[in-house]
């Protein structure tokens, strides 16, 4: 059905034409003038296809126990290890939260062979960079090259194929390293397609009930506009630092939820960039905190893990993940105060791994998220070597306790 005020049949199309020519040959004369790439589209551009939809908790690297067998996580679900952040004194060189190089990790925590074991159990390992503290690579690291470089290293000792960036605090309001940070990632993303492969990349923006802030929504605008392919946005649905107005943990995550999708599909269409079949859901994650917040009256209780999983199936959101295994079971007797949140387990009556049972139910992993590569030299030229004896002391430096995804 045409409207009355339709511009005739080719009318738009011979104006645009026009106006792109002449764009066109005045770049050519003068050198000057840029076309605006979305002026040679009457339609919106490729943004996003829907991947695989995923579960998979993050695993606080830095709180882990040397002597814990095997990374957490049952099946195929994902393991999301946190957080890769810039050296001491933010040195770009990329560690585990400041306390562990990748070396360190190696020897102490026997990284290296977790994740192949994982791996071999037909679970994916991804990994994120940033979160709540320490400095994010892309503040710490001075040139695009350096951070392409530092990020490589990681990518490239652990083979991994998707990756997280968890941007916080003064990483989100650093407008400078956003560009340097979208510059990268675009880079690496080249590199990937060049090699007939595929980088999986997956932003995870703090909200509150209104959805992201200007920060947030400026770094995912940053990172499109540099021509990264993202995967999704990731919502961290928790600590709210506001009153719920008689909302359970689980509604306010989906009024947030509800909030973000309304966003990006604005973001999108200003970009002139066309969203998969699912629309803006079929690019979403949800991370709840499990169990105690850090905000003292917000418990995201196992009724709100099923509420939110529920939400998740309807909507198709493309993933879910939590903050996080390590907390994934009940304090013991020895635990202080249940109201404080803890590094190592919940703060309320569940059995183990209870959370991410609920919150996966509905998600499995497609193949090409899971990668089994044959072990590789890391970064350095230090062999990933079978492992034979005890995991070594960790540093002397003590992690951080909790910590935010």
């Amino acid at each position: 059905m045409t409207s009355p005020s339709a511009t005739p049949s080719g009318g738009r199309s011979s104006v645009w034409r026009v106006l792109v020519g002449l764009l066109v040959a005045l770049t050519v004369a003068t050198g000057i003038i840029v076309v605006p790439w979305f002026l040679l589209r009457d339609e919106a551009a490729p943004g996003a296809s829907a991947g695989p939809r995923w579960f998979g908790g993050y695993y606080d690297v830095t709180a882990a126990h040397p002597d814990t067998a095997a990374l957490p996580g049952a099946g195929s679900d994902a393991v999301v290890l946190a957080f890769v952040t810039a050296g001491p004194g933010g040195a770009c060189t990329p560690t585990w939260g400041g306390v562990y190089s990748l070396a360190e990790a190696s020897r102490a925590l026997d990284m290296d062979r977790r994740i192949a074991q994982k791996r071999e159990a037909g679970a994916a390992v991804t990994v994120s960079f940033g979160g709540a503290r320490g400095t994010e690579l892309a503040s710490a690291c001075g040139t695009v090259g350096d951070l392409i470089g530092a990020y490589a290293n990681v990518l490239e000792r652990y083979t991994i194929t998707t990756v997280d960036l968890d941007l916080e605090n003064a990483a989100l309001g650093d407008v400078v390293a956003g560009d340097r940070r979208a510059a990268a990632i675009a880079g690496l993303q080249g590199r990937a397609r060049a090699k007939g492969s595929d980088l999986s990349v997956w932003l995870t923006l703090p909200s509150d009930q209104e959805g992201l802030g200007t920060d947030g929504l400026r770094a995912i605008r940053q990172l499109l506009q540099a021509g990264v392919r993202l995967a999704g946005v990731n919502t961290m649905t928790m600590d709210y630092g506001a009153p719920l107005a008689d909302r359970s943990m689980a509604g306010a995550a989906i009024t947030a939820l509800t909030a973000v999708h309304d966003q990006l599909g604005r973001l999108y269409e200003d970009l002139h960039l066309a969203l998969p079949a699912g629309g803006a859901w079929a690019i979403m994650g949800a991370t709840p905190m499990i169990g105690q917040n850090d905000v003292h009256d917000e418990v995201f209780a196992l009724d709100d893990a099923a509420t939110l999983n529920a939400f998740a199936q309807k909507q198709r959101l493309a993933r879910v993940s939590m903050w996080s295994l390590n907390r994934d079971r009940a304090c013991g007797a020895d635990h202080p105060d249940a109201r404080t949140a803890s590094d190592s387990c919940s703060g309320i009556a569940q059995g183990e791994a209870d959370f991410a049972a609920v919150l996966g139910r509905g998600f499995a992993i497609d193949p090409t998220l899971a990668p089994n590569p044959a072990p590789t030299a890391s970064a350095a030229g230090e062999a990933t070597a079978p492992f034979t004896g005890s995991p070594a002391p960790p540093p002397a430096s003590t992690p951080a306790p909790t910590r935010d995804p």
